[in-house]
């Protein structure tokens, strides 16, 4: 199966739906797969990166550990539509199920707990027999499905954690780091939680060369050569053993560790040294960030600072430290960042920030950004980044959108760009117009070629009305509320960054309404709130994403502040509250969720943590509406009229105490702005009530 098939996990095991994520996490948890990728991320691209040994293994796992009283074929449906000769499958699983159960449907009708009786043949237990079905169910979706006995994923595993017991220290380095990368793509070094009955270590060295024995015409797709030529690695790398689209890869194994050292210094004895005082900028925050522990340093240029933040997983291989090492020296790095520039010392780059806001008006590309100042496209030494962007890091009231770089929502700017463009003006008195909107000259031209239904024509300027546009963020003010007087964000630096601070605060504060009242807002039966995102193209190109006030509270957010989640992934993600409470961008959870517009996301947070789960667009016109409503809560099961009520009410409610009332329910959607709902409910419950 070559082409990339959108099934995920649980489309081949309907069983994990059913189970307790705890339970399914500890199994699956992978340290290049995001939190709950079984439900999200296609299968291939599972295998692509985890591989079809250690995901067979763990599923094996599961139905030995958690689902033990279903048979092979109901966990694995797959499994029954599949034939195959027994000849296909390697020694010693092909013996000790011909010896047991008697052929392959007869495995698959069986359950492992009635495996347990069977007496298997000394030298391959139940784990080793179910892990090769498993095999044989997600092998037709790897990207190279050839031919060949299928092995027993628990067999490879064993053999690599025996060869790693053996190995002496005094083997070569490269050959110790063949056997760790065989460690890590197998999972060879994670604790199984199960274990077949105690066999003396005569018995497993007896298993393993059967399987290596069985297996020796087969040569691993991934296993590298110990005699493959050393390739230095440069530093700041993902992962040795990530390639293109963080599909797992051979490594090079690299020189000796004696040389990396020689070989770093020879790299920066050829970079030209820059002369103090030539680029004042650089000097001075070069000057700050020598001060922090490398720990610090690296944190801020892989995650703060980078184009695109690495993970707190990869990054913790890359140093070989901690995950709560890596997030503490983030915390660290955010909080000591935020004080200096709120000190004196900092003031040159906060006076900076805002000569630049300046400068370059409410958009402004890239390219005007970095040759605005002398010392921007200049890299600052201590960090290996340049000064730009830093610069767009800083900056608190402006984000990147489809290459520009707008102050406020990109969309309001596009729509008050064509509405002052009416009448035709010619190219001068369009530059007088949106000068209003702070579009600076040098960026009148670009800006609007690159707004839709916008031309230049013989030097007028033309909107064709017809081309749409994506619909502004709604504010207070343009909702048709009084709009309160803007004051200076609670808790900010001189330089107007708002304080990186969580509060924890009662579900209602001041006069902001509460998670129950806030649309789109749902309580699961453990207790906790999800808030449904509608995915939008803008949405994965990194625009805003807003949530209602009361959800906000509810998080312990307060106006003008702001909280940093950890996402799955152990990505960053900041909800800030300046006129109303928005993400800065969810881009880097929708690309790990594999979202596309249409989808609806729902996420909730815990602590200081997010989680999400993605509901994929369907196509709902066979659905009835009282499906359809219960789809806009995330609840997919079907339902009668009367359960969806009840359902629905307590998604909505702080307590169990619910009434299901039709007209009731339908005029407390409405205040709380579920329109949709609403819309779906109506004409269903005044037909039948």
């Amino acid at each position: 199966m070559n082409a990339v098939s959108p099934i995920c996990l649980t489309d081949l095991a309907p069983a994990l739906r059913w189970g307790k994520p705890e339970d399914i996490s500890d199994v699956l948890c992978h340290d290049r797969l995001v939190d709950g990728w079984w439900h999200s991320l296609p299968l291939p691209r599972v295998l692509d990166i985890a591989g079809p040994t250690w995901l067979s293994h763990c599923l094996a796992r599961l139905s030995i550990e958690r689902w033990d009283h279903l048979s092979l074929g109901e966990f694995m449906p797959t499994l029954r539509e599949l034939t195959v000769d027994m000849d296909e499958i390697a020694e010693p699983v092909r013996g000790t199920v011909l010896a047991t159960a008697g052929g392959w449907d007869q495995l698959v009708a069986a359950t492992p707990a009635a495996m347990r009786d069977w007496g298997c043949p000394e030298g391959c237990g139940v784990l080793d027999v179910v892990s090769t079905a498993m095999w044989r169910a997600v092998h037709p979706f790897t990207r190279d499905s050839g031919g060949g006995p299928a092995p027993s994923p628990a067999l490879i595993v064993e053999a690599v954690r025996t060869i790693a017991n053996w190995m002496p220290e005094s083997a070569p380095e490269h050959v110790h780091n063949a056997l760790a990368y065989l460690t890590e793509a197998t999972g060879a070094d994670k604790t199984d939680g199960y274990e077949d009955p105690p066999q003396s270590p005569a018995t497993r060295a007896i298993r393993t060369l059967r399987a290596l024995r069985a297996n020796r015409e087969e040569e691993s797709p991934t296993a590298p050569s110990p005699a493959a030529p050393p390739v230095e690695l440069p530093q700041r790398t993902r992962s040795p053993l990530l390639g293109p689209g963080r599909t797992l890869r051979r490594p090079a194994f690299g020189p000796p560790k004696a040389l990396r050292g020689e070989i770093a210094n020879e790299a920066a004895a050829e970079r030209p040294p820059l002369r103090l005082g030539e680029h004042p900028l650089v000097d001075l925050l070069d000057h700050f960030f020598r001060s922090w522990e490398e720990l610090e340093r690296t944190v801020a240029a892989e995650r703060l600072f980078a184009a695109e933040p690495i993970s707190i997983r990869v990054l913790s291989e890359q140093v070989q430290a901690d995950l709560s090492q890596i997030r503490n020296a983030q915390r660290s790095v955010e909080e000591r960042l935020l004080h200096w520039l709120s000190s004196p010392q900092g003031e040159p780059i906060t006076k900076h920030l805002g000569d630049i806001s300046e400068q370059l008006g409410t958009a402004t590309t890239i390219d005007h950004l970095i040759s605005a100042h002398t010392d921007h496209p200049v890299e600052i030494p201590s960090l290996g980044t340049p000064l730009w962007r830093v610069i767009i890091t800083l900056f608190t009231d402006r984000r990147l959108h489809n290459g520009w770089l707008v102050a406020g929502d990109p969309n309001r700017l596009r729509w008050q760009t064509r509405q002052l463009l009416s009448g035709q003006p010619d190219f001068t008195e369009a530059g007088l117009r949106l000068a209003k909107l702070g579009i600076r000259p040098q960026s009148l031209r670009a800006w609007l070629l690159s707004t839709p239904g916008v031309s230049i024509r013989d030097g007028y300027v033309m909107v064709d009305e017809s081309v749409t546009l994506a619909a502004p963020i709604p504010t207070a003010a343009t909702a048709g509320h009084a709009s309160a007087p803007v004051q200076p964000p609670v808790g900010t630096t001189a330089g107007g960054l708002p304080i990186r601070r969580r509060t924890t605060v009662p579900a209602t504060v001041d006069s902001q309404p509460g998670v129950a009242s806030s649309p789109r807002c749902f309580r699961a039966p453990d207790g906790r709130w999800w808030h449904r995102v509608d995915v939008t193209a803008d949405h994965l190109n990194g625009a805003p994403v807003t949530v209602p006030p009361g959800y906000a509270t509810h998080l312990g957010l307060q106006p003008g502040r702001l909280l940093c989640l950890t996402a799955p992934g152990a990505d960053l993600l900041v909800l800030v509250w300046r006129d109303q409470p928005a993400f800065d961008s969810l881009r880097p959870l929708l690309r790990r969720l594999s979202a596309h517009p249409g989808d609806r996301v729902f996420i909730t947070v815990n602590g200081d943590r997010l989680d999400a789960r993605r509901l994929a667009a369907t196509d709902l016109s066979d659905h009835g509406p009282t499906s359809r409503a219960l789809h806009l809560i995330g609840y997919t099961a079907p339902a009668s009229t009367d359960e969806a009520l009840e359902i629905i009410a307590r998604r909505i409610s702080e307590d169990e105490t619910v009434q299901t009332n039709p007209a009731h329910l339908l005029d407390l959607l409405g205040q709380r702005g579920d329109d949709d709902i609403v819309a779906e409910l109506r004409p269903t419950l005044y037909a039948t009530h």
